[in-house]
């Protein structure tokens, strides 16, 4: 039995699909730890091409777009030149796949109840902290 090499993997995993990876740009952000960066999050979240998500307790900013050198077909026209990043992508990471993230944040009021609610269990588990240390 003879055993593939990645591109021929990656090449059949990618066969026939529309090239989804090449029209989105995910890049990983710090995840929020002050108001700025909350407040900076948000203003972001604004336009429309502009997506957060959270994968794996890691943060991501995610913009809608499409590679200059895809063709009509889809196809990269610079395969052979294409960046470290695509080539390191892993095709089974890719929305074709279905969602390939924990949390989505689509709206400014997406990531406000998102926020909200993890204070809110933050704060239960404090309290449930302070009331096993007062019993003791």
């Amino acid at each position: 039995m003879t055993r593939k090499t990645k591109k021929e993997m990656t090449l059949e995993l990618c066969r026939g699909c529309p090239a989804k990876c090449c029209h989105n740009l995910a890049m990983w952000i710090d995840s929020p730890k002050t108001k700025e960066d909350v407040e900076d999050m948000l203003w972001k979240l604004h336009y429309d091409s502009v997506r957060i998500y959270i994968r794996n307790r890691r943060w991501y900013m995610w913009i809608k777009g499409r590679c200059i050198y895809l063709d009509d077909n889809n196809f990269c026209k610079i395969y052979d030149k294409r960046p470290q990043k695509c080539r390191d992508h892993n095709p089974p990471d890719c929305e074709r796949y279905g969602e390939f993230w924990d949390e989505m944040f689509n709206t400014p009021e997406d990531l406000k109840r998102f926020l909200a609610k993890r204070k809110r269990a933050a704060k239960r588990r404090a309290a449930r902290r302070n009331a096993k240390k007062a019993s003791r």
